[in-house]
């Protein structure tokens, strides 16, 4: 095999081990744990099921938090959106825009009786967590802690 034959198999091959890591990891799952929280001023109370997460939710300025929904679902890379039913009569749907192997976008939107009320894009680390804040609700507001794990 002469010299020029060489790179050339050389490099197809590392171009062809790059496209079929990246394709690899397209086609994997995304696990995507959404909390749906009440907080208020009206009460410190912090509910122990929210975990690591109530540190962050105390930088938002309320005081007092409650879990009111928890809900999984496994997206694929680039795959259809997940809807869930939240408090309030509202629905939240996710879905995954792209992922690599160190952050993962999702498409956030909360759908209320008269519309949108959050329609934005996340870029959360690997198997870390975002928080979005969302509408109003019984004096407060609802809080989403959004974790992505994959």
């Amino acid at each position: 095999m002469n010299r020029t034959m060489s790179l050339t198999l050389g490099l197809w091959l590392m171009l062809a081990g790059l496209a079929g890591s990246t394709d690899a990891l397209a086609g994997s799952k995304v696990n995507v744990k959404v909390q749906v929280v009440h907080a208020t001023k009206s009460h410190k109370k912090v509910d122990s099921r929210l975990g690591r997460v109530s540190k962050h939710l105390k930088r938002l300025g309320y005081t007092g938090f409650q879990l009111l929904e928890s809900e999984q679902a496994e997206l694929t890379a680039k795959g259809k959106k997940k809807s869930f039913a939240i408090a309030g009569g509202r629905r939240l749907s996710v879905a995954v825009l792209s992922k690599d192997s160190e952050r993962v976008r999702l498409r956030v939107q909360v759908q209320g009786k008269k519309g949108k009320l959050v329609d934005t894009t996340v870029s959360i680390k690997r198997n870390g967590f975002f928080v979005v804040a969302g509408p109003k609700h019984k004096g407060g507001i609802l809080v989403l802690p959004i974790s992505a794990r994959y």
